[in-house]
């Protein structure tokens, strides 16, 4: 008896332990995780435990990042909700037939609300496991977007215009396809920012390019240096004039103090004596000796002493 309970007993341990093995293992299986920046939904699956019964596809809420309950068929799908940044080279054509090039960053990121990722996991398959990536969200949504707007801006215009009006088309651009993103992407992708740079024109192009800014700076240089001999002309004849005019202001002032003197030749005196305290300093100073005249009579002019010998010649004229 006892060597029939112990052989029972030596059965049935493998036997558990052959059971609690696949247990542990879909014990498991049955939790998923949803990583930092994504959100995700449920897809109900269906297998042999299950005998084939069920498989709705997506069920339940949109669920937020962390570990989840998924049963041993089910699994979860999501969607990156992270902000990135894409640059990429487009490339299109003129209405002149010439390829116009520029680079083109874009910062976006899903909209990850909930309609939004209802609406993202029921129209857009994944594309990394279970996730639908940034990159799938580029190439899907915004990479069309971006060749529309370049498209409808820069095909109106021939290839010189666009070497004048650069500033304007790629505002345009811009603006364009913003307006595509938010009338047609509403609740799919949010756009942050969009910088076109690095316009890339053919070689041909470019070398004319080069030359004319090369011409443009030589006029500019002679231009700049015709307008310098011009104001350099123009102050010298104002200096000319200005000097004219200071010398007949001075030739008018000498003038009228010579005549007054003539009228008032005691002025001479008053004025010299006023300043020989200073003149008598100065010479002292300088070991000089200083002669002035005894009156204003020495000042008296020829034509005046003239008249004065005549009288006397006049009286002792003999009549």
């Amino acid at each position: 008896m006892e060597h029939r309970e112990s052989t029972i007993r030596n059965v049935r341990g493998p036997r558990v332990a052959g059971l609690v093995g696949p247990l542990l293992l879909l014990a498991g299986c049955a939790t998923m995780d949803i990583p930092q920046a994504h959100r995700g939904r449920m897809f109900d699956r269906t297998g042999p435990l299950a005998f084939f019964a069920g498989g709705k596809g997506l069920t339940g809420p949109v669920l937020n990042p962390g570990t989840h309950f998924v049963g041993t068929y089910d699994e979860l799908r999501t969607v990156d909700c992270s902000v990135v940044t894409a640059k990429e080279s487009h490339d299109t054509l003129t209405r002149d037939g010439v390829h116009f090039g520029f680079d083109i960053t874009t910062r976006f990121a899903a909209d990850c609300s909930d309609k939004a990722v209802e609406a993202l996991l029921a129209t857009v398959s994944p594309d990394v496991g279970n996730t639908i990536s940034t990159k799938h969200l580029y190439e899907t949504f915004i990479r069309p977007g971006l060749g529309e707007a370049i498209r409808e801006t820069v095909s109106p215009y021939r290839a010189n215009e666009l070497n004048e009006k650069q500033a304007v088309i790629m505002t345009a651009i811009r603006s364009r396809f913003l307006d595509i993103m938010r009338l047609r992407e509403t609740k799919i992708v949010k756009v942050y920012e969009v910088n076109l740079s690095h316009l890339d024109f053919p070689d041909e192009m470019d070398s004319a390019n080069v030359q004319r800014a090369v011409q443009a700076v030589l006029r500019d240089k002679a231009i700049a240096e015709r307008e310098r001999l011009q104001a350099e002309v123009e102050t010298m004849t104002s200096r000319q004039l200005l000097s004219e005019k200071e010398a007949d202001v001075r030739a008018i002032e000498i003038e009228r103090i010579g005549e007054a003197l003539r009228h008032y030749p005691e002025y001479i005196q008053y004025d010299l004596q006023a300043k020989m305290p200073e003149i008598y300093r100065a010479a002292g100073a300088s070991g000089n000796l200083v002669i002035t005249a005894p009156s204003p009579s020495v000042f008296v002019s020829p034509k005046g002493a003239g008249e004065a010998k005549a009288a006397p010649d006049a009286a002792h004229r003999p009549r």
